[in-house]
């Protein structure tokens, strides 16, 4: 049964006792109780009174019953939201928050900015991101492509500089030589 049904049955129940107890407890003017004299007595017997539920159908309409052959219909999947299409600014601040943290992440956002932006002022940190990412993900093969691109695409770029020296031709791992 619904919850309106329910409330509604239950207050029809507080009103049908309501009722009963009012009509049970009725004081005459002088504030004595009536009293049924022995005929009167004779005929309730006679006519037995209603039941509560009798009387919670008689007022209330009949409830009908669910259908056997109707299947509930499935709640529709919520539809994925389109990502928020950040600006330049955003997805460089953006991407400085993810950092290392999220190296999938950032590279994503990275290639995204770099499809959406290619001949922006800012293109070359969408490259460092794509490359730093890979390294990050330990995907050097990958990531010595991308700074080989990066640094024959903006050669006097601070950033192409770095790649270069870090990915492309960074010094030896001190710790590796002595093992």
């Amino acid at each position: 049964m619904s919850k309106p049904a329910i409330l509604l049955v239950l207050g029809a129940s507080a009103m049908v006792l309501a009722i009963g107890f009012a009509v049970f407890s009725r004081d005459d003017k002088r504030g004595i109780r009536t009293v049924l004299a022995p005929s009167e007595t004779q005929e309730s017997i006679a006519a037995p009174a209603p039941s509560v539920t009798e009387v919670v159908r008689a007022i209330l309409p009949p409830v009908p019953a669910p259908s056997p052959t109707r299947a509930p219909i499935p709640a529709k999947p919520a539809e994925p939201t389109a990502p928020e299409l950040l600006d330049e600014a955003s997805l460089i601040a953006k991407l400085r928050d993810l950092a290392a943290s999220d190296p999938p992440q950032s590279l994503k956002l990275a290639r995204d900015a770099l499809a959406r932006f290619p001949d922006s002022p800012d293109a070359p940190k969408f490259e460092w991101n794509v490359v730093k990412a890979l390294a990050n993900m330990d995907r050097y093969r990958e990531a010595e492509e991308e700074a080989r691109a990066m640094v024959e695409k903006y050669p006097d770029n601070p950033l192409s500089v770095d790649v270069d020296h870090h990915i492309l031709n960074h010094p030896p791992n001190p710790q590796a030589a002595e093992e």
